[in-house]
């Protein structure tokens, strides 16, 4: 498989080559997603340079997929990604008649807080969980 890298604004990450890209810049926060051809599968990678507390932003990521998802099953969760360590949630949750999966990591560097949320369904190729996952782990915050 072709891998594509992001490298800008002092993110840096691989993604599956062919999958669709989006950069949105809102001053202190810088939105990057990619998202598999199909749409079953993407990940969103966000940096906060006000720096806000890593697990609140976890925690109010998965309060809004809650809101969507009000019965979906979580389990926190401790990472390592390129020497962070991150705070989480793995979750899974049933939607449009399919069992979906999501990644909610986040921490936070000298310069920013880094929220890596990916998200794929079932109905999706075997290797779309990899490579969703793939993608949040080669994430790195070149600015330190």
């Amino acid at each position: 498989m072709t891998i594509e890298t992001f490298e800008d604004h002092g993110l840096r990450f691989e993604y599956p080559a062919g999958w669709e890209l989006d950069v949105t810049d809102h001053g202190q926060v810088l939105t990057v997603a990619v998202q598999e051809p199909g749409g079953l599968g993407f990940a969103l990678i966000t940096t906060d340079g006000t720096r806000p507390d890593p697990n609140d932003v976890a925690e109010a990521a998965l309060e809004a997929m809650r809101e969507e998802y009000p019965d979906l099953d979580a389990s926190p969760v401790l990472e390592t990604i390129n020497d962070h360590c991150t705070t989480g949630h793995d979750v899974e949750f049933f939607a449009m008649d399919m069992t979906n999966a999501a990644t909610i990591r986040c921490f936070r560097t000298p310069r920013h807080t880094v929220l890596a949320f990916g998200q794929w369904s079932d109905a999706g190729e075997d290797r779309l969980p990899d490579q969703v996952r793939d993608v949040l782990r080669s994430i790195e915050d070149l600015d330190e």
